[in-house]
Formats: C-alpha cells, structure tokens, sequence
C-alpha cells in the first residue's frame, strides 16, 4: 500500500496484550508509520516504554479498563491527549466488577474508546462510556486452504481449567457425550492443566500455531459465555472450516444452545458422510474482505490520523 501521510512517521506506541501488540506491531513495516510494540514489563522494556511515550503521536492500548492503571497514568502524566482504547474481551467483565464496586477514574471518559466486535461495543456503552465497534483483529487469508479431511471432526478450545464455565466447558462436554460417532479435538491446556474428556475427545495442548490442527478439523464449535471477538474462529474461517458460535458473525452458524450445536453437527456430518460438505467458502469470503492484514492496516491509518490531526 502507497503511503499517503507525512515524511517524517507518525509514532504510535502499543501497550496490553502482548500477543496483538506483537502482531499489531509486525503489520507495519512499510507505511510511513513507526508503531512500536512496549507491552513488555522488565525494566528495561518499561524504560523503553516511558521512552516512547513521551515522544509519540498515539498511544494505543490492547485492552480497555474503567480505572486508570500505569501505561494510562504515564500516557497523562506526560501530556498525551492521544490515547485510544481497545476493548477485546474479557475487560469488559473486569469493569463490570471494579464499576460494581464503585471504582472509576472519569478521565478514562476522555479516552477514545474502540472495541473488537458490535456486542463488545455494546458492553462498553453500558458502562457508561462513548465506544465504536472498529474492525481491529486480522488473519493472514489462506490462498488455497486444504481440502476437509476424509475423518469429520470437531475442535473446541479451553484456554485455562480455571476458565472451563467461560469458555463453555459444560456445553462441550454434553454435546460430546451426545454424539460419541463424532470424533472431538480438545486444545488450548497450558502444560500442566488437564480435563476429563469422553472417549470421542483428543487433547492436544496450546500451540501457537493452529495449522497443523485446523487443517484436520471439520468444525471449530465455541460456545463460549463470553468473548470478544475469537481469532481461532477467524483463523479457521480462513481455512474455509465450519464454525458454530455464541455470536452472530458471519460466516459462521451462531449458536445458542446445545440442543442446536447438536443438530448442526448432525446435520454437517449427514453431509459428510454422503461427501456433499463443501469447503467453508462464505467464512472465507467474510475473512479476505473484512479481516485481510491489509484492509485492516489501511482503516486503522486512516483512523488513527484523523486522531492524531484532531
């Protein structure tokens, strides 16, 4: 993409999760932009971050919160006006609990708010805060994705044994035991943390890339409680692989109960079975117009420079 900004780079500096930041932080390599990646927390990477702050343009968070905290204290300590929030998740339920307990800075009201999905987006106003749904996330768009395999199975993903009801253990757990003829995929378990599983269930553990796996699933079913927007369902969107979901996004089926993830999951393996079950070509066309690196690079440019201008 042909940079259209200033010669000397807009600074942006990034700060939360570091997993996005990391990636946030690789996306841009070649647009005239320095965005720098400070989610680190040894001393020096936090020296570095003080560093950077001072001198950037921007200051983007992965991850929103209601209360103030270091990065944001910093951001105001040295005269940054310029901060974006992006709420993707789990923070959400965070506020909820420190705004029940009656904590609250109100200049986090003076903050741009963003959030990675219209429900996340949703939350937020709840709180009381101004919030714009901005499509954030990004998946590298797969060009010729493997065919499905010739054995239909399903992957689910639990991230931590002590986050089972959030992420929908108990419904995974029932819809298994509801169709022993269909094989599951457990992953997501730090080494040390293990479940129960039924007989038809595999684990495998996290792996930073899901590949390999997504290139032996079916279907990826995520019945979780409560998300932001889930890159595992992206990432096998982009591998034209079925996705049932709590929430309404396209290209996947959204489901609400298990009484309807176990009728879809009949229904997908019927189709297997009779070799009708194409490949997930509407997940992936949802994937290369709206989650592609590049569309979401040159939105948040443009958006972060209207910022940065105002």
């Amino acid at each position: 993409m042909k940079s259209v900004y200033r010669s000397q780079p807009y600074r942006v500096v990034t700060h939360g999760l570091t997993y996005f930041c990391q990636r946030l932080a690789s996306m841009f390599q070649s647009d005239g932009w320095e965005v720098l990646d400070r989610s680190g927390h040894t001393p020096r990477q936090l020296a570095e971050l003080v560093r950077d702050l001072a001198r950037c343009d921007l200051a983007y968070t992965w991850g929103g919160r209601i209360s103030m905290g270091k990065f944001l204290w910093a951001a105001r300590a040295l005269g940054k006006k310029k901060v974006v929030m992006l709420w993707s998740g789990s923070d959400v339920l965070f506020a909820q609990q420190e705004l029940a307990a009656g904590i609250r800075f109100p200049l986090v009201g003076e903050m741009v708010h963003w959030a990675v999905s219209p429900w996340v987006a949703e939350e937020v106003r709840a709180l009381g805060l101004p919030c714009e749904y901005v499509q954030a996330s990004f998946v590298n768009v797969v060009a010729q994705p493997k065919a499905l395999p010739k054995k239909f199975s399903v992957l689910v993903f639990v991230r931590s044994v002590s986050k089972t009801k959030l992420y929908g253990w108990d419904r995974i757990l029932e819809v298994a035991e509801t169709l022993p003829h269909i094989e599951f995929s457990l992953c997501g378990l730090p080494d040390g943390e293990s479940l129960a599983v039924p007989a038809n269930m595999k684990v495998h553990k996290w792996m930073h890339d899901l590949t390999p796996l997504l290139q032996q699933t079916t279907v990826v079913y995520r019945p979780v409680r409560h998300d932001g927007l889930s890159f595992t369902v992206l990432e096998a969107l982009s591998h034209g692989r079925h996705v049932l979901y709590s929430y309404p996004l396209a290209g996947c089926v959204q489901v609400t109960s298990t009484t309807m993830a176990v009728k879809e999951l009949e229904r997908l393996h019927a189709c297997h079975e009779a070799g009708t079950l194409p490949l997930n070509e509407a997940g992936r066309s949802c994937i290369a117009q709206e989650y592609a690196p590049e569309k979401v690079r040159s939105e948040l440019l443009r958006r972060w420079e209207q910022i940065i201008l105002s």
